[in-house]
């Protein structure tokens, strides 16, 4: 270690201690959690009913935004105690009882999570991207009662309905209800519940949400988080925030103007675990959130400069789409302070492109983490993130993070092996399997992902193990494909997988999007990867799509699908 990584070390150090010492904001402590001594914050909200009873004290500022609808926190705090009164009183819902949301990004989003939670029913935020077999199976798995939808969802459920014994109600986000049993008017209209009630029954490791898993192969499963591990996430959110502002200051680094309160543009869908602690961040912090129905990059840029909006988050191609369409349209987004990405591994072209391209620095940051972790366990930001474009982040004060070999010893700084987490975010459970344990007995959860950590504990995505190709013997990790190809100027979106080959048992494969008017050639495209990587690395399939890569809600490329379109064509080749 050089001598000024050794100093940046030691104020990194420094300002970490500093933050969780006695008395401080985010002081921790040793609790047992199912029977695990759990690092925790001391001055954790308990329970996400303390959080959300805070929205009345953010008075008549504006809490939620969408196209010419706003949201206030006195009517926040006012819906959310209509609609759990109103659920207890008249639709019979208890402690523990699910409650399903299956919507675009809407308030009434919002305001249904808040409300569910708040009075100790357990939320199930359900993809909106599901046609309604998906969505019927879900609902179907977690035994939802109620089911809170907008006027799309709640038609394709209403054809599943017969299959469907246990769902009592659909609530409708529209007007007028035309395929739901009621209308959100009509559950919002009843006598406004103090929240505070409900939140004195409910324990910090009481079961809070269900959240199916992406499913890029096989069936989701759904997720089981408590009380606990959502309002330690809210924390790790404060604490990053908390850590990085002090460094930048430490550092002398130039940053933008800090709002009171934040607002921020939602962009992504809710029911992801990248997008969901936004809420209650919000609720915390009295921050103003202005949600987009569905992602458009161009409207995204035209939100921040009229609006003045100070944060954003999302995936990386999100993330990619907004930085071009602003170039496109001649502004440095100056309101812009916070831009985060995450769900997927950020290349590190990008980062550096963040750095270029705005005009004074902002605070730019991702984290790794899945539905299972409650979101991110290590997260990175300020010059961390730039200086270490490969690295997803640190540990948290609560997160536990080793890398394992092979052989289930740990790997040593540099080593290739896998993830397993632990700590207060940790989900509890996968709902009704019984026969697919999420923890092993001392609590550790294996993540499936092969990563290295250094000396300094900052951990890099190496790749999904499953998708590692074995290639004649030798190991091709896709991500490091991906990078490569990332740099190519025209390329815009790749992803890389395995495909069988006769002699090689897999050969690597890669399905590139393009820029609109590019002349590159899958021959061009192999030379740029081989004049970076060895041989064995360089696909021996490149294809290349007219239009986007299809991915999952968490913006994970869907190689299975990528897979069997190449699979299919090959086969269509080689008929006589």
């Amino acid at each position: 270690m050089t001598a000024a990584s050794a100093g940046e070390a030691l104020t990194r150090t420094a300002v970490e201690t500093a933050l969780v010492a006695s008395g401080a904001d985010f002081e921790t402590t040793v609790v047992p959690v199912r029977g695990v001594p759990t690092t925790v914050y001391r001055n954790a909200p308990s329970t996400l009913a303390e959080v959300f009873g805070r929205a009345a004290s953010w008075g008549d500022t504006p809490a939620l935004c969408y196209e010419d609808r706003t949201v206030t926190w006195s009517q926040y705090a006012d819906l959310v105690g209509r609609v759990a009164g109103s659920l207890v009183a008249h639709h019979g819902v208890r402690p523990g009882d699910r409650v399903a949301i299956a919507m675009r990004n809407y308030p009434e989003w919002a305001l249904s999570f808040a409300a569910v939670t708040s009075l100790g029913a357990v939320a199930v935020p359900l993809n909106s991207w599901w046609n309604g077999e998906e969505l019927a199976r879900s609902l179907a798995d977690c035994g939802a009662g109620v089911l809170f939808a907008d006027g799309e969802r709640a038609r394709l459920v209403g054809e599943q309905r017969s299959g469907l014994p246990a769902l009592r109600t659909v609530v409708e986000a529209e007007a007028q209800a035309h395929s739901g049993d009621l209308t959100w008017h009509d559950v919002a209209a009843g006598p406004c519940t103090d929240i505070g009630a409900f939140a004195t029954e409910i324990s910090p490791d009481d079961d809070a949400t269900i959240m199916y898993t992406s499913g890029t192969t096989g069936q989701p499963k759904g997720v089981v988080a408590t009380h606990r591990a959502h309002t330690t996430a809210l924390m790790n959110v404060l604490y990053q925030g908390a850590l990085h502002a002090a460094m930048n200051q430490g550092r002398s680094e130039p940053v933008r103007p800090v709002r009171t309160p934040s607002q921020a543009l939602v962009g992504g869908p809710l029911f992801h675990i990248s997008n969901l602690p936004k809420l209650y961040v919000a609720a915390w912090r009295g921050h103003h959130l202005v949600f987009m129905r569905r992602w458009d990059a161009r409207q995204a840029v035209a939100l921040i400069d009229m609006l003045g909006l100070d944060g954003f988050a999302g995936v990386p191609t999100m993330v990619r789409q907004l930085l071009d369409e602003a170039e496109a349209a001649g502004t440095a987004l100056p309101s812009l302070r916070q831009i985060g990405t995450g769900g997927a591994p950020t290349p590190g072209d990008q980062i550096r492109r963040i750095r270029r391209q705005f005009e004074r620095g902002v605070l730019a940051s991702t984290g790794y983490g899945l539905t299972e972790t409650t979101g991110p366990m290590v997260g990175i930001a300020s010059s961390d993130f730039f200086d270490r474009p490969d690295a997803s982040g640190r540990a948290f004060p609560v997160s536990r993070v080793r890398v394992v070999a092979t052989d289930g010893s740990d790997a040593g700084p540099g080593e290739v092996g896998e993830a397993w987490m632990r700590g207060a975010t940790l989900a509890k459970e996968y709902w009704n399997r019984p026969d697919a344990p999420l923890t092993d007995a001392e609590g550790w959860f294996a993540t499936g992902d092969l990563v290295t950590m250094d000396d300094e504990g900052f951990v890099r995505i190496v790749d999904r193990i499953k998708d590692v190709v074995l290639r004649g013997g030798e190991n091709v990790y896709c991500a490091e494909v991906e990078g490569l190809l990332a740099t190519h100027p025209d390329v815009i979106d790749v992803g890389v997988f395995g495909m069988p080959h006769h002699l090689l048992g897999e050969e690597v494969a890669a399905a590139v999007q393009v820029r609109a008017g590019s002349a590159s050639t899958p021959a061009e495209l192999q030379r740029h990867v081989a004049e970076r990587a060895a041989a064995y690395k360089v696909p021996s399939v490149v294809t290349v799509l007219p239009g986007p890569l299809p991915r999952n809600p968490a913006g994970k490329v869907l190689k299975s699908e990528l897979r069997a379109r190449l699979e299919a064509d090959s086969a269509l080749e080689e008929q006589p």
